[in-house]
């Protein structure tokens, strides 16, 4: 129970740390007040991970399976497979609070994912590791989400600046609430896709105390849901800020174009079983948009701060991970 506790901790976290991603833009447009805004998207993100039942889940298969089961689930592994999991989980927690603290929009999913990896490693060794998961959905999504969305971002904006050159203002009250779609839209792919996260560690769980690790359990997206729609509702004010404002100055048309973006992305990645990053999607879909209007107006000095904090994110999360284990080791 405690380690369960664990997980929706990392959850909550999660939802308060990348969740705010989902409203920044649509905040910094002002196209709807930030409590409104945060509370419509706790909605959201509460509800959409039951499209599991429906779709299934890749993603958390991704997650379970990024350590081999028979390292955890063997005779006498039980106390090293604890210290695994714990060192991996408070190694993701620990990761997102001191990003949260310095307004840095990195990712909660690769946070947890150098975190499991990292105790993984400690642990078992290389060999426990399926190398072509980490490699082919998480290392090549790393590098292939951002350029799809910045590119995409900048072709959206292009597009809907020729097809509104002639329009006249009202064109902006358009695009001031067409944004409500779209971040129910960003939202509702944000939770599908980073609820598997957790649910998947919860299955390692079940695993590792010999339980059915096949079928995911009602509770397990119950409480995911819940928990990513907590931490969404107090969201995380500094990050919105980077993001909403540090990257770019966001207008309705940017911002609608962004939101677009990033959620076809998420969506796309989710259906191939990739745990992506909301905050490297969202974050590169605005540098998108606003290139393709003012390449010079956007803040590059706080984007390379922003990319710099994607390439560390999981080799230090995989370090914490890995110390944590040997740490833990000794208490289990």
């Amino acid at each position: 129970m405690i380690l369960a506790g664990l997980v929706f901790v990392f959850t909550y976290v999660n939802g308060f740390h990348d969740g705010c991603n989902v409203v920044a833009t649509l905040i910094a447009s002002r196209a709807m007040r930030p409590k409104m805004a945060l509370a419509w998207a706790a909605v959201v993100e509460l509800l959409s991970p039951f499209l599991i039942l429906v779709l299934g889940a890749s993603v958390s298969d991704t997650i379970q399976n990024l350590v081999g089961e028979t390292y955890y689930t063997g005779d006498g592994a039980e106390e090293t497979a604890l210290a695994f999991i714990t060192g991996g989980i408070l190694a993701a927690i620990l990761w997102n609070l001191i990003t949260w603290k310095f307004g840095i929009p990195a990712s909660s999913s690769h946070s947890l994912i150098g975190g499991v990896v990292g105790a993984g490693l400690a642990a078992f060794g290389t060999g426990a590791i399926a190398w072509h998961y980490f490699w082919g959905r998480v290392v090549l999504m790393i590098f292939l989400t951002p350029a799809v969305s910045f590119c995409l971002g900048f072709c959206i904006l292009k597009l809907l600046l020729r097809l509104t050159r002639c329009a006249g203002v009202g064109v902006n009250k358009f695009f001031t609430y067409a944004q409500w779609v779209n971040m129910t839209f960003l939202a509702f792919n944000h939770s599908f896709n980073d609820s598997q996260k957790s649910i998947g560690i919860l299955l390692i769980l079940l695993g590792i105390y010999g339980g059915q690790t096949r079928e995911i359990p009602l509770w397990a997206i119950s409480c995911a849901a819940v928990c990513l729609a907590c931490g969404i509702a107090f969201g995380g004010f500094k990050i919105i800020k980077t993001v909403g404002t540090g990257i770019y100055k966001v207008q309705p048309i940017h911002s609608f174009a962004s939101q677009l973006t990033a959620g076809s992305v998420i969506l796309g990645a989710s259906l191939l079983g990739a745990p992506v990053s909301a905050s490297q999607i969202v974050s590169s879909s605005i540098m998108g948009v606003g290139a393709a209007e003012r390449y010079k107006a956007v803040h590059w000095i706080v984007a390379r701060r922003i990319l710099l904090s994607w390439f560390i994110t999981i080799p230090v999360a995989g370090t914490l991970g890995a110390l944590l284990f040997v740490l833990l080791s000794q208490v289990f």
